[in-house]
């Protein structure tokens, strides 16, 4: 289905003394988190997993990840041996060795081969089981906003996915580090088309298995480790995407689209009607907070829903 022209998002302020402030005063803040990440060890961050967010932190010369209680990265996962792979540091860099596992140790999604001994560098991903570990250097900024995530106040309760708390924080987060290191960084903001319909029709079981339905859907097959994928409210939803710019948003925002249409959603033997209207919006230079950047996406998800729902809209 094709995309309706895209929707001019607002205009950037003309009292150049209070942006010349806003811009002086994030500045500030930035430098001091800055210098706070600088006193942060590198660490390891589980994106898929249990407990989800939890950061390892890599003090030690030498750190073994496996399921033994004993390790030094204790992950809860069936598909990891109790000891299945080492972490060293030397010279200010971190090695990681498989430790002969009986799954295999997945760098990036590669095997690593017995024996080898792999430099990790930001952000690289660490599969070991059906668990993902993020490796983040020293100092790195990130490091900062992922604290508690393994709280349960961070998750829906229903779909299993962060909730809008957490995703306002990461989103000043991902926002503050695009800006910082100049990438692209870019979100979606979807609802479900007239899903009060749904409820009045099939009742409230119905709308909570298709909310459900819907939610693995999009997280088992379209998302990468690092997206960030939260229920904002109601059947309202939002996924952060970095570095990604708006066509790329744009692309995934299609594939999700046409898979909600055309996914099966059976509930008590009858096929619900589900589809899907999608805003997108990425950072720019006139952008000056993440809350501007969402007000932007909800505006292009507003412009679907009005131009005949089912459809992706992208912010200018």
């Amino acid at each position: 289905m094709s995309c309706p022209p895209p929707v001019p998002s607002s205009p950037p302020d003309d009292e150049s003394g209070e942006k010349t402030a806003v811009m002086q005063g994030d500045q500030e803040t930035l430098k001091k988190e800055l210098q706070k990440a600088k006193e942060q060890e590198s660490c390891l961050i589980i994106i898929r997993g249990t407990p989800q967010g939890h950061r390892f932190f890599l003090t030690q010369e030498e750190l073994i990840i496996g399921r033994d209680p004993a390790a030094d990265i204790t992950i809860h996962d069936q598909g990891v041996s109790r000891k299945h792979a080492k972490l060293t540091k030397e010279k200010g860099s971190v090695r990681l060795t498989d430790l002969n596992s009986s799954n295999g140790t997945f760098l990036n999604d590669k095997r690593l081969s017995e024996g080898d001994s792999i430099v990790l560098d930001k952000e690289d991903m660490i599969r070991v089981g059906s668990s993902i570990l993020k490796f983040l250097p020293a100092g790195e900024l990130e490091i900062l906003f992922y604290g508690n995530l393994n709280s349960a106040a961070h998750h829906d309760p229903m779909t299993k996915i962060y909730n809008k708390g957490y995703l306002l924080e990461a989103l000043e987060a991902e926002f503050k580090r695009a800006k910082a290191l100049h990438q692209d960084f870019s979100l979606l903001f979807f609802d479900l088309d007239h899903f009060k319909r749904v409820n009045d029709t099939y009742g409230h079981d119905a709308g909570d298995y298709v909310l459900i339905e819907l939610t693995a859907l999009v997280r088992t097959g379209y998302l990468r480790p690092k997206d960030v994928f939260a229920r904002y409210g109601g059947e309202e939803f939002v996924i952060l995407l970095s570095r990604s710019n708006a066509t790329k948003a744009a692309d995934l925002a299609e594939k999700i689209r046409a898979a909600v249409e055309t996914h099966p959603f059976i509930y008590e033997g009858k096929r619900l009607p589900v589809t899907t209207s999608l805003g997108v919006a990425e950072i720019r230079a006139d952008i000056e907070s993440a809350q501007t950047l969402l007000k932007n996406a909800d505006k292009a998800l507003y412009v679907a829903k009005n131009s005949g729902r089912n459809r992706v809209v992208i912010a200018t």
